[in-house]
């Protein structure tokens, strides 16, 4: 499976820390959902689940999350829109 870089695609963001559901406009229109925690992982984990319009979008959605201190776990290309 090829992963196309300039169309658009449905991506999985996994973060440690809370993100506030407020962010959502400001990381791209991604989902934040709920943190969640897991006996392996001791702090909270936020999920950011959305449509993105390229890879240059994820970028700079990443490049947001970094600049607001958040620790960067795995991203997940799910599929096209």
């Amino acid at each position: 499976m090829g992963y196309p870089f300039d169309d658009p695609g449905v991506y999985a963001i996994h973060v440690t820390g809370e993100v506030d559901e407020g962010w959502s406009d400001c990381l791209g229109g991604l989902t934040v959902f709920k943190a969640v925690t897991a006996e392996e992982q001791p702090r909270p984990v936020s999920v950011l689940i959305g449509l993105l319009a390229d890879q240059a979008a994820l970028s700079g959605v990443l490049d947001r999350l970094y600049q607001m201190r958040y620790q960067l776990l795995y991203v997940k290309y799910l599929g096209p829109p």
